[in-house]
């Protein structure tokens, strides 16, 4: 199936939660973003949330736009409830010198860097676990051009060499944020009961532990960027496990158009459900 553009659309209400079901009493509902606001999502589902699922939903979103893609929102000045940083630093060496510099926003080197996977279990016939059997990393490093001239270097200086800060992923928790948006954009797209929603609303909410069995990544190099106007990419097939079952698999592709020609951002597979069973 092809991509479709959905930014700005508002769907109507729902009128329960999309994630546990209730009626949203004493609170009401709310409104929740398919795409999360601090990656520039417009586009809604109306009334689809209540207040309890809402907290860990935006916990979840905060994860990505806060602790994975914090650096990258500030330099392209995202969208954020929050004023986002007008200086950010990095741990620069020259020769044998290493210092913490401060950079304005736009101009600091730094490196976005995302989890990669194996397919959901599921998909390759694997028992549920807790665990990714497989974790890798990929990088995507950003100097800017001016890099020299913005540190001052002289002709005849060494190269300034960027130390990348060590740090962790919460596989578990980025894979359920990419599982919310692939749920999300799946009921936009065919209805809250359009499919069967396997564990789905479970995982998203923290409630089921086998999250590997049905979120994981294309395992390959990434192929090449997508076109220059899709920002994300979430792109809905079917499946055969190989136990049988038709599965509805959810392409999620976060920041589709960065990256470069030759590999782009890291393709996400989310197993959202399954057909309704005919009667």
């Amino acid at each position: 199936m092809t991509w479709e553009d959905i930014q700005g659309r508002k769907y109507p209400a729902i009128g329960r939660c999309i994630y546990c079901g209730s009626d949203g009493r004493p609170d009401g509902l709310h409104d929740e973003h398919i795409m999360p606001y601090s990656l520039g999502g417009h586009a809604e589902l109306q009334e689809a949330s209540c207040g309890s699922c809402e907290k860990i939903t935006s916990y979840v979103d905060g994860y990505l736009s806060r602790h994975i893609f914090g650096e990258f929102r500030a330099h392209v000045g995202a969208p954020s409830y929050r004023k986002l940083p007008s200086t950010l630093s990095a741990n620069v060496s020259i020769g044998h010198q290493e210092t913490m510099q401060e950079f304005l926003a736009p101009d600091q080197p730094f490196a976005l860097m995302l989890p990669v996977w194996d397919l959901p279990g599921i998909m390759r016939g694997d028992q549920p676990r807790p665990d990714f059997p497989s974790c890798r990393v990929r990088a995507y490093n950003f100097m800017p051009p001016n890099f020299r001239e913005t540190l001052g270097l002289a002709d005849d200086a060494p190269d300034p060499m960027v130390h990348i800060p060590s740090g962790t992923i919460n596989n578990i928790t980025f894979a359920r944020a990419i599982a919310k948006i692939a749920y999300c954009h799946a009921v936009a797209k065919y209805g809250l009961n359009g499919f069967r929603h396997l564990a789905l609303p479970d995982i998203i909410l923290g409630k089921y532990s086998c999250v590997p069995y049905f979120v994981g990544s294309d395992p390959g190099p990434p192929t090449p960027r997508d076109p220059s106007d899709r920002r994300h990419a979430v792109i809905f097939a079917t499946a055969t496990s190989p136990g049988g079952l038709r599965l509805m698999i959810a392409a999620v592709r976060l920041l589709a158009h960065s990256g470069t020609s030759e590999h782009g951002m890291p393709i996400y597979r989310v197993v959202m459900g399954a057909p309704r069973l005919s009667l």
